[in-house]
């Protein structure tokens, strides 16, 4: 979803940010040209700017390379807004808990600018486990964290987040027609949850519920990923159990008054 314009711009801030948001989409080191390059800057602007952002923390460069890439500034940054929200602090122990009973990763998701953030994760201690990190982005047609985040809203803000853009296609399973995909939430909302059978990543499988909060709306989206040949249909009628109770727990603890499968 396309964010809206700020009523009093400040250049320098806007080309400021817009570099940050390239170290952070990038994941690894970058040059100082490439990221000139990819947004269409001066050089010497873009390194005035990564100079100031270096000395403040926020970036760091490496020695050897010249690279550029997030410094832990920002990582803190990051991690004073997750202590700051309820819905992390209060859905953690619950994250480990589940972990605990079903030993496989699990993630907690948000909807945030047409993809789903994942806010939390707790890892599993099998040898083979699912590639994610706090912070990291991830579709939300191909994904159970994205069926229900997007199951659970309005048709109308169903297709505003949608928009006109097409489903990518990410494996030979995914759903990339709209109207499939509407039947397919109509059935995460009828049965409480949703389904990822190796849509987004191949070889690994998700299931999913929805989180509420105290007015009775989905807020987040708690979900088991696991290795397609660890989930067969006994596990995972034992992690659907699993799943739905767990986030009917956590929508308790924030007041939630109901039953999550509805």
């Amino acid at each position: 979803m396309k964010k809206a314009n700020p009523n009093y711009p400040i250049k320098v801030l806007d080309k400021t940010f817009s570099i940050l948001d390239i170290l952070l989409q990038h994941g690894s080191t970058i040059h100082m040209t490439e990221i000139a390059e990819k947004l269409g800057f001066y050089p010497s602007t873009v390194h005035r700017i990564l100079d100031t952002l270096k000395h403040w923390g926020y970036v760091e460069q490496d020695s050897h390379t010249q690279k550029y890439q997030l410094g832990l500034k920002a990582l803190e940054l990051g991690m004073a807004k997750l202590h700051q929200m309820d819905l992390v602090r209060e859905a953690t122990p619950y994250l480990k808990e589940l972990v605990n009973q079903c030993n496989e990763t699990v993630h907690l998701g948000v909807l945030e600018e047409g993809e789903v953030l994942y806010l939390a994760k707790e890892e599993s201690s099998q040898t083979i486990r699912m590639i994610s990190y706090v912070g990291k982005r991830a579709p939300l047609h191909c994904t159970a964290l994205g069926k229900v985040l997007l199951a659970h809203l309005s048709t109308e803000e169903r297709k505003k987040t949608l928009g006109e853009k097409v489903l990518p296609r990410l494996t030979e399973n995914t759903i990339t027609d709209k109207g499939e995909l509407e039947k397919e939430l109509s059935k995460v909302r009828e049965q409480g949850f949703a389904l990822d059978r190796e849509e987004n990543e191949k070889n690994v499988r998700c299931i999913a519920a929805p989180i509420r909060n105290h007015q009775r709306r989905v807020i987040a989206a708690l979900s088991i990923s696991s290795p397609t040949f660890r989930l067969d249909k006994n596990v995972q009628n034992n992690l659907k159990e699993a799943i739905i109770e767990t986030s009917e727990k956590i929508s308790k603890r924030l007041g939630y008054n109901g039953n999550c499968k509805k």
